[in-house]
Protein backbone atom coordinates (compact mmCIF):
# COMPACT_ATOMS: atom_id res chain seq x y z
CA UNK A 1 0.00 0.00 0.00
CA UNK A 2 2.91 2.36 0.71
CA UNK A 3 4.14 1.87 -2.86
CA UNK A 4 0.73 2.83 -4.20
CA UNK A 5 0.55 6.05 -2.15
CA UNK A 6 3.98 6.99 -3.50
CA UNK A 7 3.18 6.10 -7.12
CA UNK A 8 -0.11 7.98 -7.39
CA UNK A 9 1.36 11.46 -6.68
CA UNK A 10 4.33 10.63 -8.91
CA UNK A 11 1.97 9.71 -11.75
CA UNK A 12 -0.02 12.91 -11.29
CA UNK A 13 3.11 15.09 -11.33
CA UNK A 14 4.44 13.33 -14.42
CA UNK A 15 1.10 13.79 -16.20
CA UNK A 16 1.15 17.55 -15.56
CA UNK A 17 4.71 17.80 -16.87
CA UNK A 18 3.74 16.03 -20.09
CA UNK A 19 0.75 18.35 -20.60
CA UNK A 20 2.83 21.42 -19.87
CA UNK A 21 5.45 20.35 -22.43
CA UNK A 22 2.86 19.84 -25.19
CA UNK A 23 3.89 21.54 -28.41
CA UNK A 24 1.16 22.96 -30.66
CA UNK A 25 3.36 23.52 -33.74
CA UNK A 26 2.12 21.52 -36.74
CA UNK A 27 -1.48 21.31 -35.52
CA UNK A 28 -4.61 23.00 -36.84
CA UNK A 29 -6.99 25.42 -35.18
CA UNK A 30 -10.62 25.29 -36.33
CA UNK A 31 -12.59 28.53 -36.17
CA UNK A 32 -15.41 28.24 -33.65
CA UNK A 33 -16.65 31.81 -33.62
CA UNK A 34 -15.29 34.58 -35.82
CA UNK A 35 -16.86 37.54 -37.62
CA UNK A 36 -15.85 40.47 -39.77
CA UNK A 37 -16.42 43.97 -38.40
CA UNK A 38 -19.67 44.09 -40.41
CA UNK A 39 -20.88 40.85 -38.78
CA UNK A 40 -20.27 38.35 -41.60
CA UNK A 41 -19.40 34.86 -40.23
CA UNK A 42 -15.93 33.46 -40.91
CA UNK A 43 -15.05 29.76 -41.37
CA UNK A 44 -11.92 27.65 -41.84
CA UNK A 45 -8.70 26.76 -40.07
CA UNK A 46 -5.40 28.22 -38.98
CA UNK A 47 -2.16 26.22 -39.19
CA UNK A 48 0.00 26.44 -36.06
CA UNK A 49 3.49 27.13 -37.43
CA UNK A 50 4.91 27.51 -33.92
CA UNK A 51 3.87 26.75 -30.37
CA UNK A 52 2.28 30.18 -30.00
CA UNK A 53 1.29 31.38 -33.48
CA UNK A 54 -0.77 30.15 -36.41
CA UNK A 55 -1.60 31.55 -39.83
CA UNK A 56 -4.79 31.47 -41.86
CA UNK A 57 -5.03 28.33 -43.98
CA UNK A 58 -8.18 28.14 -46.11
CA UNK A 59 -10.10 30.74 -44.08
CA UNK A 60 -13.01 32.51 -45.75
CA UNK A 61 -16.13 34.53 -45.04
CA UNK A 62 -19.70 33.41 -45.64
CA UNK A 63 -19.47 35.42 -48.89
CA UNK A 64 -16.40 33.38 -50.04
CA UNK A 65 -14.02 36.25 -49.40
CA UNK A 66 -10.49 35.10 -48.43
CA UNK A 67 -9.21 35.87 -44.93
CA UNK A 68 -5.52 36.39 -44.10
CA UNK A 69 -3.60 36.90 -40.87
CA UNK A 70 -2.49 35.12 -37.75
CA UNK A 71 -3.74 33.83 -34.43
CA UNK A 72 -2.09 33.78 -31.01
CA UNK A 73 -2.48 30.77 -28.69
CA UNK A 74 -4.03 30.96 -25.22
CA UNK A 75 -4.17 27.39 -23.88
CA UNK A 76 -5.98 25.25 -26.46
CA UNK A 77 -7.58 28.28 -28.12
CA UNK A 78 -6.20 30.90 -30.49
CA UNK A 79 -7.37 34.48 -30.74
CA UNK A 80 -7.29 35.92 -34.25
CA UNK A 81 -4.55 38.52 -34.29
CA UNK A 82 -4.45 41.01 -37.17
CA UNK A 83 -6.74 38.91 -39.37
CA UNK A 84 -8.43 40.69 -42.30
CA UNK A 85 -10.42 39.95 -45.44
CA UNK A 86 -9.16 40.40 -48.99
CA UNK A 87 -11.02 43.76 -49.00
CA UNK A 88 -9.24 44.90 -45.84
CA UNK A 89 -12.05 44.40 -43.31
CA UNK A 90 -10.91 43.34 -39.84
CA UNK A 91 -11.80 39.86 -38.57
CA UNK A 92 -12.08 38.97 -34.87
CA UNK A 93 -12.75 35.69 -33.12
CA UNK A 94 -11.42 32.41 -31.74
CA UNK A 95 -10.39 29.01 -33.00
CA UNK A 96 -9.86 25.71 -31.16
CA UNK A 97 -6.59 23.80 -31.59
CA UNK A 98 -7.12 20.11 -32.29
Amino acid sequence: MKKLTFLVPLFILTSFQVLAAENFAGRYCEIEEAYTDSGTPVYGEFYMYSDAYGEADNVYTEDDEAVYGECYRYGTYCELDGAYTENGEDVNGLCYIY
